[in-house]
C-alpha cells in the first residue's frame, strides 16, 4: 500500500469516527467493524454500537486502553443474540475481559479464538456451545478466570490445561464433559476456585488434586467418580466448601479431611461412603453445614460431633447410622437443623439435646427411638417442627412451652395416657399428629386453648367420650378422630364451623341421628362417618354441602330412604352409603351426579330397578383424559333387593372398573352393552335370577380380571373365545348355573388366570389341559358336571395348583402319576369318579396337603406298598358292604367320615376367608417369606383363598380375581442380579438401590433392594405397600411385587427402557433427536396427569416429596411414568405431612420447606414446575451462577424479568414457530408452578387443564 492510499484510508476514518483515531488501532477498528456487521441482525438489541459519530471505545460493553481494545462485554444485552460464536472476536488480540454470558451463542469455537494470549477473565457461561476445549487453551498464559457454565461442551479437559497456571477460577459446571480428570490440574496452584459439578466426569479423583493449596472452593457434585475420597485432601487446608455429593465414591471418608480446619460446608450426600463416621469431622471447628445423607455408614453418630460448636445444620437421613445419638450433640448450640431420619437410631434422646436454644426444626422419624419423649423439649423455644413418627416412644405426651412450634408430629409410636391441656401452651401449634398410638382419655377441653390449630389427627388410638363441643370453635381445616372409642352424639357446634374441609370418625362408636345442623359446615369437602352407631334418616340439609367431594356413611343403622337433597351436593366425587338399613327405590335424581366416580349403596334394602339414570355421573373423572387400569370408578349396588333386568344404559358408566350387582333379584338377560365398558376389572353379577346364555362380548374385554357369574340361571354353551382375549382375567367363576357342553380349551390358555369354578352345571366332555400355559392356576373346581374321559399327564402343567376338586363327574381310566408332582396342593377332591387301576402311591404323601377325597372313585385296592398320608379318604379305609352285610355301623361310619371331611373342609376355607379379610382390612401381613418372592397383585376382592403350605408362606394376601402371582425364589434373585453385582445398579434412591434382574423366563425387573432393615426397615415396606401396591394409572410405574427376606426388604417394579428422563436431558447423546419438543410436551403432561393422580385420583390421597427427572422413568415409547414412592405418605384433606427427608433433591425443594418442614402437594407442584423448566430450557436445576442462589427458578425469572423469554428455550427444540409459541405457554404454565407463595400454585388438576390448553 502506498502512503497516499493509507492516507486517504485515514482521512477516511476521521470523518466517519472524529474521535477514534486517536484511540484505537485501524486493524482492532476493523475486526470489531466487521464483528459489527456479524451482529447486525441484532442492531435493536446492541444499538449503540449503530449509532453513527460515536467512537466504538464508547460503544456499550467496549473499553480500550489507548490504541488497544482491552474489554468487551455483551452479557448485559435485553434479549439474547442467538447467534453462533462470532468468528471475528479471535482478531481482537488486545482483550484481556471477555465475557459474553447469557448471549444463547451457539455451535463450535474457532480454533483461532485460542490465540487471544492476552486473555485474562473469559467467561462464556449459559450459552449452548458446543464442543471440546483444546490442548492450545495451554495459551492463555494469563488467564486468571474461565467461566464455560451451562453449555454443551464435551470431551475430556486437555491435560495442557495444566499449563494455564496463573488460573485462579475455573468453573466448568452444567456441561458434558466427560473422561478423567487430568492428573495436571494439580499444576494449577493459583487456584481458588473449581466448580466441575454436573457434569459427566468418571474415575477416581486424582490425588494431584491435593497440590491446590490455596483452593477455597470445590465442587464436584453429580458426576460419575468413583474409588475412594483420595487421602491428599488433607492438603486442602485452606478449602471453605467442599461439595462431592452425587457421586458413587467408596470406601470410608478419610481421616485426613480432619486438616480441613477452614471448611464451613461439607456436602457427601448420596455417595457410597462405608465404614463409621469418622472421629476426625469434629476436628472441623469452622463447620456450619455437614450432609451425609443417603450413605452406607455403619455404627453411631461420633460422640465427638459435639466439638463441632458452629454447626447449624445436621443433615443425614438414610444414612446407615445406629446406635444412639450421642448427648454431646447438644453442645452444638448453633445448631437449628437437625435431620436424623430413617436411620436405626435407638435408646432414648439425650439429655443434651435440651440445651439446643436454637433449633428451628428437629426430625428423627422411622427410626427406633424409645423412651418417654422428654419434658425438656420445651427448652427449645426456637423450635417450629419436631417429627419424631415412627419410632418406639412410651409414656405421655409431656407439655409444650414452646412459642413457635407450628408442627409435631409423634404418630406411629407407643405413646400411652391422657393428653394434657399443656399442649396448648405451644400457640403457634398448627398441625398436631398423633395418630397410630395408645393414647387414651378423653380431649374434653384439652385442646380448647389450641386457637391456631390447623390440622388435628388422633386417629387409631384409644381416645374415649363424647366429642366436646370447642373442636367447632377452633380454626380446624382437618378433624381426623377415626379408629378411637369416642361415644355419645356429634355436638351440634361442630356443625358451625367455618373452616373444617374434612371430618373423618370412622370407626367409633358415636350415636344418635346426624343433625339437620351439618348443613352449617359449608366448607365441608370430606367427611366420613362410616362404621359407627348412627340411626334414623340421612338429614335433607346435607344437600346445602355444595363443595362435599368424599361422603361416608358405611356401617351404621341408618333407615328410610335416601334424601333428594344429597343429590344436590352436585360436586360428590364418592359416595358410600353401605351396609345401613336403607330403603326405597335408587332415586332418578342421582343423575344429578355428574362427577361421581364411586357409588357404594350396598347391604342395605334397596328395591325396585336399577334407574336408567344411573350412569349420569361415571362419565367424567376429575383428572381429564386419564384412563385408570384399576381401583377407580366403583359402582356397588350388591345385596339389595334390587329387581328387574340390568339397564342398557349401563353402558354409560365408562368409568367403571368394579361392577358389583351380586345378591339382589335381577332377571333376564346379560346385556351385552356391558362390553362397552372397557375400563372394567371386576364384573360380578353372582346370586341374582339372570338367564339366557353368555355373552360372548364379556370374554372380550381385555381389561377385566375378576369374572364372577355364580348362582344364576345361566344357559347354554360356553364360548369358544374364552381365555383368547382376555389377558388380565385372574378369576372366572361361571358354578351354579345350567351351562351345558364341553369346557373350551382355550380356558387354560389364559396366563393370567388363578381360579376357576364351573362347578353345578352340566358341562360335559374331557377337560383339555393339554395347551395349559396358566401355571399360576390356583383353584381349579369343575365338580357335579358330566365331565368324562381321562385324567392325562397334562394336568401336571398346572404346576402352581393349590385346590383340585374334579369330584362327581364322569373320570375314567388311570390316575395320572404326574398328580403327585403337583406339590403346592392343599386340597384334592376326585371323588364319585369311575378311576381305574391303582391310586398313586405318592399322592397322599405331597407336602402341605390338607385333605384328598378319593372315596367311590377307584375300582382297586390300594396297593400295600403304598404308605399313604391321614388326609386321605378311600373306600378301601372303610368295611364294605359284602364284608358287613348286616351291620348298620358300616353305613353309618362311612357317611360320618364323608361329613368329618367335608366339615374339615369347610371350617379351613372359613377359617381362611376370615384371615384374609382381617389382614386386608388391617392392611398388615405378619407372616415373612423367608425363602420367596411373591409378586403382587393389582387388586383386590372380598374372597379368600387357600395359600401355599405353610413351608413355603406367601409375602402377602392373595385374592381370587387377581393378577398372577409370580414366585421367584430368593436364589433366583441373587442370581439375576450376580448376588447384587454393582455392574447391575441402574439406580439409587432415597430407601435403596435399584438392580436391572433377568428371570430366568427372559422377563426383565427392576428390583429395588431397600437400605437397611430391623423394625424401621419393615414399616417403611409395609407403608410402601399400602400406598404404592394400591396405585395404579398409566403414568405411573407399577409395582409388581415386594419380598420379605430375613431383613432384607425388596421391591420389584417394571422396568422402564429408557432410564430417566435426567439420563436423557445431561447424559445421553442423542438426547436432542431423540427429545424433540413434541416427546418433551408429551413427557410433561403424561407426569402431570400421574401426579396429578397421587394427589386427586386416589383415596387418601398421597404426596410425592420428590418429584424430580430423575423420578420420572420413560418406558420404550418415552412414555412417562413417575416413579419413586418411598417417600409417599397418606396425607388429609388439608394436604400436608411432614417432609421425611428435610433436603430432598436441590434445585427441587420448595422456598417455604426450610422453615416449615412440611410436605404438601403445593410443594409437589413446584417440584414439578422445576421439571417442567428442566424440559424447557435443557438445563440443570441447579448451577446458574450467582442468580437467587443458583438455581433454575431464579435464572428463568430473572431472564423473564428482562424480558428475554426466548432465550430461555432450548435452542435445539425451538426452531419452528410453532414449537417455541407453545414452549412459550408450558413456560408460562411452569413459572406458575414455581412459584415463590404456594398458594399462588394451581393444583396439578389445573396444571393438566392448562397444559392441555397450551397445546392448542
Amino acid at each position: 500500500m502506498t502512503f497516499s492510499h493509507f492516507l486517504t484510508i485515514t482521512v477516511l476514518v476521521c470523518l466517519v469516527y472524529p474521535l477514534s483515531a486517536s484511540d484505537i488501532s485501524l486493524g482492532e477498528m476493523e475486526s470489531l467493524k466487521a464483528l459489527r456487521e456479524s451482529l447486525s441482525q441484532r442492531r435493536d438489541i446492541i444499538p449503540s454500537w449503530f449509532v453513527l459519530g460515536i467512537s466504538p471505545c464508547n460503544w456499550t460493553g467496549v473499553k480500550c486502553d489507548g490504541l488497544l481494545i482491552t474489554e468487551l462485554d455483551l452479557s448485559w444485552t435485553v434479549s439474547p443474540l442467538n447467534l453462533p460464536f462470532p468468528r471475528h472476536i479471535g482478531e481482537l488480540r488486545s482483550l484481556k475481559n471477555l465475557n459474553l454470558s447469557h448471549c444463547a451463542l451457539t455451535g463450535e469455537i474457532y480454533p483461532d479464538f485460542w490465540d487471544l494470549e492476552n486473555l485474562e477473565i473469559l467467561d462464556l457461561s449459559f450459552n449452548q456451545l458446543t464442543g471440546m476445549l483444546p490442548p492450545s487453551i495451554a495459551k492463555l498464559k494469563y488467564l486468571r478466570q474461565l467461566v464455560l457454565d451451562d453449555n454443551n461442551f464435551s470431551g475430556s479437559l486437555p491435560s495442557t490445561i495444566g499449563q494455564v497456571t496463573q488460573l485462579r477460577e475455573l468453573s466448568l459446571q452444567s456441561n458434558s464433559f466427560s473422561g478423567n480428570l487430568p492428573l495436571e490440574l494439580g499444576n494449577l496452584q493459583q487456584l481458588l476456585a473449581l466448580d466441575i459439578s454436573n457434569n459427566k466426569f468418571f474415575g477416581n479423583l486424582p490425588s494431584s488434586l491435593g497440590n491446590l493449596s490455596r483452593l477455597l472452593y470445590f465442587s464436584a457434585r453429580q458426576n460419575k467418580f468413583t474409588g475412594i475420597l483420595f487421602p491428599e485432601i488433607g492438603k486442602l487446608t485452606k478449602l471453605s466448601i467442599l461439595d462431592l455429593a452425587w457421586n458413587p465414591l467408596t470406601g470410608p471418608i478419610p481421616s485426613a479431611i480432619a486438616n480441613l480446619k477452614g471448611l464451613s460446608k461439607l456436602d457427601l450426600q448420596n455417595c457410597r461412603f462405608t465404614g463409621n463416621v469418622p472421629e476426625e469431622l469434629s476436628l472441623l471447628s469452622n463447620l456450619t453445614y455437614l450432609n451425609l445423607a443417603q450413605n452406607d455408614f455403619d455404627g453411631e453418630l461420633p460422640s465427638s460431633i459435639g466439638r463441632m460448636v458452629n454447626l447449624v445444620y445436621l443433615i443425614a437421613p438414610s444414612s446407615g447410622l445406629s446406635g444412639t445419638i450421642p448427648s454431646q450433640l447438644g453442645n452444638c448450640k448453633k445448631l437449628k437443623i437437625i435431620n436424623l431420619s430413617f436411620n436405626s437410631l435407638s435408646g432414648h434422646l439425650p439429655n443434651g439435646l435440651a440445651g439446643l436454644e436454637s433449633i428451628n426444626s428437629i426430625l428423627l422419624d422411622s427410626n427406633q427411638l424409645s423412651g418417654p419423649v422428654p419434658e425438656w423439649i420445651s427448652n427449645w423455644k426456637q423450635v417450629v417442627s419436631i417429627v419424631l413418627s415412627q419410632n418406639l416412644f412410651t409414656g405421655p405426651l409431656p407439655p409444650l412451652n414452646l412459642p413457635l412450634l407450628s408442627l409435631l408430629d409423634v404418630s406411629a409410636n407407643k405413646l400411652s395416657g391422657e393428653l394434657s391441656v399443656e399442649i396448648c401452651n405451644a400457640q403457634s401449634l398448627t398441625t398436631l399428629l398423633l395418630s397410630h398410638n395408645n393414647l387414651s382419655g378423653s380431649i374434653n377441653g384439652i385442646f380448647m386453648d389450641c386457637l391456631n390449630l390447623v390440622d388435628l389427627v388422633l386417629s387409631d388410638n384409644n381416645i374415649s367420650g363424647e366429642m366436646p363441643a370447642y373442636l367447632g370453635d377452633l380454626q380446624l381445616i382437618t378433624l381426623e378422630l377415626s379408629k378411637n372409642k369416642f361415644s355419645g352424639t356429634i355436638p351440634d357446634q361442630l356443625w358451625e364451623s367455618e373452616t373444617l374441609m374434612e371430618i373423618l370418625l370412622s370407626d367409633n362408636f358415636f350415636e344418635g341421628r346426624i343433625s339437620n345442623a351439618i348443613a352449617k359446615v359449608s366448607t365441608l369437602q370430606r367427611l366420613q362417618l362410616d362404621n359407627n352407631l348412627f340411626e334414623g334418616n340421612i338429614p335433607s340439609s346435607i344437600g346445602k354441602l355444595k363443595n362435599l367431594t368424599n361422603l361416608s356413611l358405611h356401617g351404621n343403622k341408618l333407615t328410610g330412604e335416601i334424601p333428594l337433597e344429597l343429590f344436590e351436593c352436585t360436586k360428590l366425587i364418592s359416595l358410600d352409603l353401605g351396609a345401613n338399613r336403607l330403603t326405597g327405590p335408587i332415586p332418578k335424581s342421582i343423575s344429578q351426579l355428574k362427577l361421581l366416580d364411586n357409588l357404594v349403596l350396598s347391604d342395605n334394602l334397596f328395591s325396585g330397578p336399577i334407574p336408567q339414570e344411573m350412569c349420569s355421573g361415571f362419565q367424567k373423572v376429575p383428572l381429564p383424559d386419564s384412563e385408570y387400569v384399576q381401583h377407580y370408578g366403583r359402582l356397588d349396588l350388591s345385596h339389595n333387593e334390587l329387581e328387574g333386568p340390568i339397564p342398557a344404559s349401563i353402558k354409560q358408566c365408562i368409568v367403571v372398573a368394579e361392577l358389583l350387582l351380586q345378591g339382589n333379584k335381577l332377571n333376564g338377560s346379560i346385556p351385552e352393552e356391558i362390553s362397552v365398558l372397557i375400563n372394567l376389572t371386576l364384573l360380578d353379577l353372582s346370586f341374582n335370577s339372570l338367564s339366557g346364555s353368555l355373552v360372548p362380548q364379556l370374554f372380550s374385554m381385555r381389561h377385566l380380571q375378576g369374572l364372577v357369574l355364580s348362582h344364576n340361571q345361566i344357559s347354554g354353551y360356553i364360548p369358544d373365545n374364552i381365555g383368547l382375549e382376555m389377558p388380565s382375567l385372574a378369576k372366572l367363576d361361571l358354578s351354579y348355573n345350567r351351562l351345558i357342553g364341553p369346557l373350551p380349551p382355550s380356558v387354560f390358555n389364559s396366563r393370567s388366570l388363578t381360579y376357576l369354578d364351573v362347578s353345578m352345571n352340566s358341562l360335559s366332555g374331557s377337560l383339555c389341559v393339554e395347551y395349559a400355559s396358566i401355571s399360576a392356576l390356583l383353584v381349579l373346581n369343575a365338580s357335579y358336571n358330566q365331565f368324562s374321559g381321562t385324567l392325562d399327564d397334562s394336568i401336571s402343567h398346572l404346576t402352581s395348583l393349590s385346590v383340585l376338586d374334579l369330584h362327581k363327574n364322569r373320570f375314567s381310566g388311570s390316575l395320572p402319576m404326574s398328580l403327585s408332582t403337583l406339590d403346592a396342593l392343599t386340597y384334592l377332591d376326585l371323588s364319585v369318579n369311575h378311576f381305574q387301576n391303582s391310586l398313586p402311591c405318592n399322592i397322599c404323601n405331597i407336602e402341605g396337603l390338607t385333605l384328598a377325597n378319593f372315596t367311590n372313585s377307584f375300582s382297586s385296592h390300594i396297593p400295600e406298598s403304598c404308605s399313604m398320608a391321614k388326609p386321605c379318604l378311600l373306600d378301601q379305609q372303610f368295611p364294605s358292604r359284602h364284608e358287613y352285610p348286616s351291620s348298620p355301623l358300616v353305613s353309618r361310619a362311612s357317611v360320618f367320615g364323608v361329613a368329618v371331611g367335608v366339615t374339615f373342609i369347610s371350617l379351613v376355607l372359613l377359617i381362611c376367608l376370615l384371615r384374609w379379610r382381617m389382614l386386608r382390612r388391617d392392611g398388615i401381613n405378619n407372616n415373612s417369606a423367608n425363602d420367596m418372592l411373591v409378586m403382587t397383585p393389582e387388586s383386590g376382592s372380598s374372597d379368600g383363598l387357600l395359600v401355599k403350605k405353610t413351608r413355603d408362606p406367601l409375602s402377602i394376601n392373595i385374592a381370587t380375581f387377581e393378577h398372577p402371582l409370580l414366585r421367584i425364589k430368593a436364589a433366583d434373585i441373587l442370581s439375576a442380579t450376580e448376588n447384587f453385582s454393582k455392574s447391575y445398579i441402574i439406580g439409587d434412591g432415597g430407601f435403596g438401590t435399584v438392580y436391572k434382574a433377568f428371570l430366568p423366563e427372559g422377563r426383565i425387573i427392576a428390583v429395588k433392594r431397600l437400605n437397611g432393615g430391623h423394625l424401621h426397615g419393615e414399616r417403611e415396606f409395609l407403608a410402601e405397600m399400602e400406598t404404592i401396591g394400591k396405585v395404579k394409572h398409566e403414568n405411573l410405574v407399577s409395582l409388581l411385587g415386594y419380598c420379605v427376606f430375613g431383613d432384607e426388604r425388596f421391591l420389584i417394579y417394571e422396568y422402564m427402557e429408557n432410564g430417566s428422563l435426567d439420563f436423557w436431558l445431561r447424559n445421553e447423546a442423542d438426547a436432542v433427536e431423540a427429545l424433540d419438543w413434541h416427546t418433551r410436551f408429551k413427557i410433561c403432561l403424561g407426569s402431570a396427569r400421574g401426579l396429578a393422580f397421587l394427589h386427586h385420583g386416589f383415596v387418601p390421597h398421597i404426596i410425592h416429596r420428590d418429584i424430580k427427572s430423575s423420578n420420572i422413568l420413560l418406558d420404550v415409547n418415552f412414555e412417562p411414568r413417575v416413579s419413586d414412592f418411598g417417600l409417599a405418605r397418606i396425607i388429609s384433606a388439608c394436604e400436608s405431612h411432614v417432609s421425611t427427608i428435610l433436603a430432598g433433591t436441590f434445585g427441587y425443594i420448595p422456598p417455604e420447606y426450610g422453615q416449615t418442614m412440611v410436605a404438601t402437594t403445593k410443594g409437589d407442584v413446584y417440584s414439578f414446575g422445576v421439571v417442567m423448566l428442566e424440559l424447557i430450557t435443557g438445563r440443570s436445576p441447579t448451577g446458574q451462577a450467582d442468580v437467587e442462589g443458583g438455581n433454575l427458578v431464579g435464572w428463568v425469572r430473572w431472564m423473564v424479568a428482562k424480558g428475554r423469554e426466548h432465550e430461555v428455550l432450548d435452542p435445539y427444540i425451538s426452531g419452528s414457530a410453532t414449537s417455541t409459541d407453545q414452549m412459550l405457554r408450558v413456560l408460562a404454565v411452569a413459572r406458575l408452578c414455581a412459584h415463590d407463595d404456594p398458594w399462588k400454585r394451581p393444583t396439578m388438576l389445573e396444571v393438566v387443564k392448562l397444559l392441555k390448553q397450551a397445546k392448542v
